[in-house]
């Protein structure tokens, strides 16, 4: 059975008034109907307010009746488990009154003439001790839910308050650097380390007078923070940006959920224009979002917003109803207890998050990279028809053995032990894939890659060669070129110099046609180690196209990935690159997900762009092939019904044409 969840918003500012007329009742039998089996629901939100009758905080003072002990009340009474939701980092009222708290990056405090303001606070001021955890064991006291989901955690962003420079002069003798540098390193392990500990401290806090509860802290454990989180955060929270294509980036991050270590929630909004508005996504962007999340194993946790009156919006309806239908069609096809078998693996690295001091720890370029580098490498990765997971370095050794090709997507650093358990793959007959970067190790450039990088900049952008089952044409890729120098492995392609261009230098817009003839300068080389083989391409594709979408780069890709001395386990074959795949097996058998990514537009000319899915899909054909190492399925059911297949040199091969949002087969060997 997939897992559904449902999260009420609810931000509400002062003048308004809440809970004038609730209908807990019926808002605890509408999310039952639909297969709803959990609920975050507000104890307190940015603005500080508490929306039941609390002596340690501010309660809302529109408030006409308990709105968070309704809606627990009754959801329990329909067998609904219900997390409070308490801002935490943004509080309006608390900012207010105690000015000195505010996190300061920048400038002195924020003190508003109006009282309905998001101020962000730090956690390391008395803020967390008088107000943050009594206001906690004042909610545990009065209403034992069944957890807490912590937002946002800005709060662990940068700070530089007097109670932050106290612990850090306490802790190091120096005071506080304003600047990073290589030696202001320890600022920001420092930093980390005390955020992660001040997780750990609450969910002790919270275990200790309600044992066993969810403690969950939004984003903290997901792409931007690619670690092994603390015991005391017992699930994820995988909050993707709500601009932009959302199933793609819903599929980025359940890739991720494939591979932690404990329960991922992912958390996509019902609304066209993500939490900050009334309008209603398109259904088909929703079933997308719905067939994404649970073809991973996760759980879908839909983004809503509570009428202030305490009651369930039109709109809200229409979305459980129709969720509801999705959920029990999943339910009778999804195979539980299956285990993913993602046949490429990226690996993802603090370093990628952090940077490789850890300068960019819990910060918006942070983020920024993240997507860049892995959101990049799981979408062109994808839409050349892989079956692909994102894996954390630290859950890295139990998920190695399982896949077929291992990338590293634009990586500038790694850790000793990870690339000691890199290289015994490699060397066991692994394939690995380095795209854009030879990261260091120990300080040191990688030495087992049988290649050199140049550290100046040669370009700042290039060429591809065309392959020849490709069009003829170079294919462009942007961003900073070095120069590569062989030491040990074998050129397989040369890179293409843009005419007569010089880095920084720009011919119009920028970019300059690709000369007719270039130094001979690899691009592509392959290095056999062991009985493995590790390749490098030279370029940063996967940044170039998170940003820009170059279709050819696919094509590229594509003819890449088939060159590799790796036998896929799963594969599709789609002119637009709009369907994934994604491959589980139990008892044997494997099923196939398809996904149809397809109908997507992007409207706006300035961001944030918001996205909307009309739909129905549009039709996709495709060609999936399955190689199970020589084996001849003895049966391929989509439903009840069998699907015809060949099978040709080893591999059997399907030819689809998908219609809906999705579709699983059943393959029997």
């Amino acid at each position: 059975m997939v897992k559904l969840a449902w999260h009420f918003d609810f931000h509400t500012p002062a003048y308004v008034t809440v809970g004038g007329k609730p209908d807990f009742a019926g808002l605890a039998n509408a999310l039952r109907r639909a297969g709803v089996q959990e609920i975050i629901t507000f104890a307190k939100c940015h603005y500080g307010y508490a929306y039941y009758p609390t002596r340690v905080g501010t309660t809302h003072p529109g408030l006409k009746t308990d709105l968070f002990g309704g809606v627990i009340s009754a959801c329990r009474k329909v067998g609904l488990r219900v997390v409070a939701y308490v801002s935490f980092g943004l509080d309006g009222q608390a900012g207010r009154k105690h000015p000195e708290w505010q996190r300061q990056e920048e400038g002195p405090p924020v003190v508003p003439e109006d009282v309905d303001a998001y101020l962000q606070l730090c956690p390391f001021t008395p803020y967390t001790e008088e107000l943050m955890l009594p206001q906690i064991e004042e909610i545990i006291t009065l209403y034992q839910p069944d957890g807490f989901f912590f937002d946002t955690m800005s709060a662990l962003a940068p700070c530089r308050c007097s109670w932050c420079q106290a612990a850090y002069r306490q802790a190091t003798g120096e005071e506080m650097p304003f600047e990073f540098t290589k030696a202001s390193e320890f600022y920001s392990r420092w930093r980390h380390d005390r955020a992660l500990s001040l997780l750990q401290r609450i969910s002790d806090f919270i275990q200790a007078r309600l044992p066993g509860s969810l403690v969950g802290f939004n984003q903290v454990g997901s792409l931007p923070y690619p670690e092994k989180m603390p015991p005391g955060v017992t699930v994820l929270t995988l909050d993707p940006p709500t601009p932009g294509p959302q199933s793609r980036q819903l599929a980025v991050n359940a890739a991720y959920s494939l591979t932690v270590d404990r329960p991922a929630d992912i958390m996509p909004t019902i609304f066209n224009q993500g939490w900050g508005d009334w309008s209603l996504a398109p259904l088909t962007r929703t079933e997308q979002a719905a067939a994404t999340v649970w073809s991973h194993g996760a759980r879908l946790y839909l983004g809503d917003r509570l009428r202030p009156e305490g009651r369930l919006d039109a709109q809200t309806l229409v979305a459980l109803k129709a969720v509801g239908v999705w959920k029990r069609r999943f339910d009778q096809v999804f195979p539980d207890d299956s285990l993913a078998q993602p046949d490429v693996l990226i690996l993802h690295t603090p370093e990628v998050a952090y940077g490789d001091n850890y300068e960019f720890f819990a910060t918006a370029h942070g983020r920024e990279r993240v997507w860049h580098q892995i959101g990049g490498s799981h979408r062109l990765l994808s839409e050349a028809g892989m079956n692909v997971a994102i894996c954390a370095e630290a859950f890295l050794e139990q998920w190695i053995g399982r896949s077929r090709l291992l990338v590293f997507p634009e990586l500038t650093s790694l850790n000793s032990r990870i690339a000691e358990i890199v290289r015994g793959y490699v060397e066991n007959g692994g394939c690995l894939l380095l795209v854009g970067c030879l990261p260091r190790i120990a300080d040191k450039e990688m030495d087992w890659a049988g290649v050199k990088v140049l550290p100046e900049v040669w370009e700042d952008h290039v060429y591809l060669p065309a392959w020849p089952e490709g069009n003829g044409l170079p294919v462009l890729v942007r961003g900073n070129f070095h120069q590569i120098k062989l030491d040990g492995a074998e050129k397989l392609a040369g890179v293409i110099q843009p005419y007569q261009a010089r880095p920084g230098k720009s011919y119009g817009w920028g970019i300059g046609p690709a000369s007719e003839e270039s130094p001979d300068v690899p691009v592509l080389t392959r290095y056999r180690l062991g009985k493995g083989e590790v390749w490098y391409l030279g370029t940063k594709i996967f940044s170039d196209y998170y940003r820009h979408g170059n279709w050819w780069q696919v094509v590229w890709v594509k003819s890449l990935l088939s060159r590799l001395s790796v036998r896929y386990r799963v594969r599709i074959e789609c002119c637009s690159g709009d369907v994934q795949v994604i491959l589980r097996e139990k008892n044997g058998d494997w099923f196939v997900f398809l996904i149809n990514h397809g109908g997507e537009e992007i409207f706006g000319m300035t961001a944030p762009v918001w996205a909307r899915n009309i739909g129905p899909v549009p039709a996709k054909k495709l060609v999936m092939k399955l190689d199970a190492q020589g084996k001849q399925p003895s049966q391929i059911l989509l439903g009840q019904r069998p699907v015809k297949f060949s099978f040709d040199d080893q591999v059997a091969s399907v030819s689809l044409c998908l219609r809906n949002v999705w579709q699983i087969l059943k393959v029997s060997w």
